[in-house]
C-alpha cells in the first residue's frame, strides 16, 4: 500500500467519523427532546417499540445512541425492560438505513458538489446560531457534508488499491475466509467505536473492485458484532437493568451472526437477485453484473429483518429469561412479597396484604434513611442508601397500583377507609425517603463552629435517626415509645436546636449563611422524623380497622392516633 493510498483511507475513515459524530451531537441537540419523547411515548407495544427504535436510529445514525439512552430510560424508570428491548431491536433494524443512504447515495451519486456547500452552511450556522436550534441542526448539516466527502475519498482511494493490488491473493476460500473478515469487521468496529465506518469500508471497497460481495458480506456481519461491545462497556458499574439491556443487543446480533454466517451463500444469492430485480443502480460499480453497494445493503436488511422474525415469537420468554439475571438486593428489596392479585377479589385480604406490605416498606424505608443519615461520610454505605430508596420508590409505585385495581365502591365504609391511611402512609414514606436522600454527610458540620453548637447538633441527629424505627405490630398507642411520643421529642429538640442556634447567631458565633443552612439541614431532619412517625400511625389506623371492623375515623382513640 503507498503512502497516498494509505493517507486517503486514514483521510476517509476520518472524514466519515468526524462526519457521523456532528450528525449526531447536532441531531441529538437540535431534536433531542422530541427524540426523548417519542422514545418514552412510543412504546407501547412491540410494534410501536419496534418503530420508534427504527426511525430515531434512522434519523440519528447511531444505533449505539440510541441503545445507550434507551438503557438510560430503564434507569430512569421511564420504559420497563418488554418494552426496551423491543427500542434495541428496532436500532438494529435502523442501522440498515445507513447501508442504503452510503450505497444508493455516497456511492453511486458523485456528491462532491453537494458535500462541500453542505460543509460550508453548516458550518456557518453553527458559529452564528451557536446557541440556539439552528446551531445544532447547521452541525448536523455540516456533519452530513463531512460523512459523504469521507465516503467519496473511501471510494476513490479502494479504486485506486483495487488498480494496483491484487486482493484475491490474500483472500482465503471457504468457511475459514469468512470467519476471518468477520473477524476483521468486528476489529476495526472495535477501533473506529462505529460499525458504520466497518459498513462504510465494507460498501467502497467493494464498489472500488477491491474485493467481491462474500468478502463484504462478511466484514458487514463482523461490524454488527462489533457493535455489542458499546453497550457492554456502558454497563460497566451500572444497574442490573442496564445489564439485561446490553445483554438482549448482544443476544440479538449473536443471533443474526448466527444466521448470516450459516446460510451465506443463500442470502448472497437471494440479496443479488434482488438488486438485479429491482434495477436498483445508479450508474454504481457492477460486478459480474450486480450493482455491489446495493447489493450489500439489501444484505445488511436481510440478515437484520431475519433476526427480527426470529426473535419475534421467542422474545417473551426471553425477557423473562433476562429479568432472572443480574438479580440484585435492591431489586428484590422492590418486589411486593404480600401483594397477590388472588386476593383482589376479597377486600377484607386484599387490605390485610396491604398492610403487610406497607410494614415491610416502612422497614426498608426507615433502614435506608437510618444508613444516609448515619454518623461519617462513607460513600459506600451512601450508594447502598440511595439504592434502597430506588427500591422504596418501585415499592411504592407497586402498593399504589395494587390499591388502584381494588373495586372501592363494593367495600365496606371501614375498609375503604383503611385505604385511605394506606394511600396517605405511602405519601408520608415517599417524602421521607425524599428528604433522607437529599441529606449529605456535612450538613451539620461546619467549620468554626462552637463546640457546644457542634456536640448539640450531633446529639440531634442521633435523636432523629433513633426515632426512625421500622413499624412494628406491638407498638403502644400512646406513652413512652409510642410514635406520638418519638414525634414529640423530636420537635421538642428541633425546637431547642433551632434557639441555640439563633442565640449563637446573635453572639456573633454563626454567620447568617451558616445559620441559614444549619437551619435548613435540621428541619429536613425534623421532618425525616415527623413523616416515618405519621406513616407508622397511619398503619396502625389501618390494622386497628381491621381488627375492630369499623373506619378508624370513628373512633375518637384512632382519630387522636392519625391526627397530623
Amino acid at each position: 500500500m503507498t503512502v497516498s493510498a494509505l493517507m486517503g483511507l486514514l483521510g476517509g475513515i476520518g472524514l466519515f467519523l468526524l462526519g457521523m459524530s456532528a450528525m449526531t451531537n447536532g441531531l441529538r441537540q437540535g431534536a433531542g427532546s422530541s427524540l426523548r419523547g417519542i422514545l418514552a411515548r412510543s412504546t407501547a407495544t412491540r410494534l410501536r417499540g419496534l418503530a420508534a427504535g427504527f426511525s430515531i436510529t434512522a434519523i440519528a445514525q447511531s444505533s449505539t445512541a440510541v441503545t445507550i439512552a434507551t438503557i438510560g430510560f430503564v434507569n430512569a424508570g421511564l420504559l420497563n425492560l418488554p418494552q426496551a428491548v423491543w427500542v434495541v431491536f428496532g436500532a438494529n433494524l435502523g442501522t440498515t438505513s445507513t447501508s442504503w443512504l452510503i450505497s444508493l447515495v455516497g456511492v453511486n451519486v458523485r456528491i462532491d458538489m453537494l458535500a462541500l456547500p453542505a460543509i460550508g452552511i453548516g458550518a456557518m450556522l453553527r458559529l452564528v446560531a451557536r446557541e440556539r436550534k439552528a446551531g445544532s441542526l447547521g452541525e448536523a448539516l455540516a456533519g452530513f457534508g463531512l460523512f459523504f466527502l469521507g465516503i467519496v475519498i473511501l471510494k476513490d482511494t479502494f479504486g485506486t488499491l483495487a488498480e494496483t493490488i491484487d486482493i484475491s491473493r490474500f483472500i482465503i476460500p471457504g468457511f475459514a475466509g469468512t470467519l476471518l473478515f468477520v473477524v476483521i469487521g468486528f476489529i476495526i468496529t472495535q477501533l473506529t467505536q462505529s460499525s458504520s465506518a466497518s459498513i462504510a469500508i465494507a460498501i467502497t471497497a467493494a464498489s472500488g473492485g477491491l474485493f467481491d460481495l462474500e468478502t463484504a458480506a462478511a466484514l458487514v456481519i463482523g461490524a454488527n458484532l462489533g457493535t455489542t461491545s458499546t453497550a457492554l462497556i456502558a454497563t460497566i458499574g451500572a444497574t442490573a437493568a442496564a445489564r439485561r439491556v446490553a445483554l438482549a443487543h448482544v443476544i440479538f446480533n449473536l443471533i443474526v451472526a448466527t444466521i448470516a454466517i450459516i446460510a451465506l451463500p443463500l442470502l448472497i444469492a437471494l440479496a443479488s437477485a434482488l438488486s438485479d430485480w429491482t434495477g436498483a443502480d445508479l450508474d454504481g460499480a457492477r460486478i459480474a453484473g450486480i450493482d455491489i453497494a446495493a447489493a450489500i445493503a439489501i444484505f445488511h436488511t436481510l440478515v437484520k429483518g431475519i433476526g427480527i422474525l426470529v426473535i419475534w415469537p421467542i422474545a417473551t420468554p426471553l425477557v423473562r429469561w433476562l429479568d432472572a439475571r443480574f438479580r440484585s438486593e435492591d431489586e428484590d428489596l422492590a418486589r411486593p412479597q404480600h401483594l397477590d392479585p388472588t386476593t383482589s377479589a376479597v377486600p377484607d385480604l386484599a387490605v390485610g396484604s396491604i398492610a403487610l406490605e406497607l410494614r415491610r416498606l416502612g422497614t426498608i424505608a426507615t433502614g435506608a434513611a437510618r444508613m444516609m443519615l448515619a454518623d461519617g461520610a462513607d460513600p459506600r454505605r451512601v450508594t447502598r442508601a440511595n439504592g434502597r430508596f430506588e427500591a422504596v420508590d418501585r415499592l411504592i409505585g407497586a402498593i399504589r397500583s395494587f390499591i388502584g385495581r381494588l373495586q372501592l365502591t363494593s367495600m365496606e365504609p371501614h375498609l375503604a377507609n383503611a385505604l385511605t391511611h394506606a394511600l396517605r402512609a405511602l405519601q408520608h414514606y415517599q417524602r421521607l425517603a425524599s428528604l433522607a436522600a437529599n441529606v449529605r454527610p456535612g450538613d451539620l458540620e461546619r467549620p468554626g463552629l462552637p463546640k457546644a453548637i457542634s456536640d448539640a447538633l450531633i446529639e440531634y441527629r442521633d435523636l432523629v435517626v433513633a426515632g426512625l424505627i421500622a413499624p412494628v405490630p406491638d407498638e403502644p398507642e400512646s406513652g413512652t415509645g409510642s410514635a406520638q411520643a418519638d414525634a414529640e421529642r423530636v420537635e421538642s429538640a428541633y425546637q431547642r436546636m433551632k434557639s441555640a442556634l439563633l442565640v449563637a447567631a446573635a453572639q456573633g458565633a454563626i454567620d447568617p449563611m451558616t445559620l441559614d443552612r444549619l437551619v435548613t439541614a435540621i428541619d429536613r431532619l425534623r421532618r425525616c422524623g415527623e413523616h416515618a412517625a405519621k406513616a407508622r400511625r397511619r398503619i396502625m389506623a389501618i390494622e386497628k380497622s381491621l381488627a375492630d371492623g369499623r373506619g378508624a375515623d370513628s373512633d375518637p382513640e384512632a382519630l387522636e392516633a392519625v391526627a397530623e
